[in-house]
């Protein structure tokens, strides 16, 4: 739960990309959510907006760009930093990530933490697939997901 002084810190902008509407919620340590949907033009500091056009132009997100999950569990946070080394133009899939965090039979479980995802884009959850390559849960929509990794050059099964 925030506090007023961090709901104050907040800005809320929106940017429409060819995917529809961005909206993006940044505080003082960084990105703390973004949505994917209805939108209103709302201008977004200017890193951010600049960051959301070139990788709607192609270029990889910089993975230097803060994102903020101080109101994320341990876990979580452990599934998503780890899902954030995921570069451009390359997946992994559930049981994968899992493996690599140590635990082997942990794939629904990481699963379950990319589904609260806050900062979609920005943590690259849309490169992890189900075995097989099949695409499977994504908060922004299995339609989304596609055509990011089509954005990306990745094909899906």
């Amino acid at each position: 739960m925030c506090t007023n002084k961090e709901a104050m810190d907040e800005v809320h902008g929106s940017i429409l990309l060819p995917w529809g509407w961005l909206t993006v919620t940044v505080g003082a340590a960084g990105v703390r959510r973004l949505d994917v949907g209805r939108g209103t033009p709302t201008p977004l500091p200017g890193m951010w907006a600049e960051a959301l056009q070139a990788y709607a132009q192609g270029a990889a997100l910089d993975p230097a760009l803060p994102v903020d999950l101080s109101g994320v569990q341990p876990f979580t946070q452990r599934v998503l930093t780890a899902c954030r080394a995921i570069p451009f133009g390359h997946t992994t899939t559930y049981g994968a990530l899992a493996a690599q965090l140590g635990i082997p039979h942990g794939a629904r479980a990481v699963g379950q933490a990319l589904a609260r995802n806050p900062a979609l884009l920005f943590i690259p959850c849309h490169r992890v697939l189900g075995s097989g390559g099949r695409l499977t849960g994504f908060r922004g929509g299995l339609a989304l997901k596609h055509q990011l990794l089509a954005h990306e050059g990745i094909g899906t099964a």
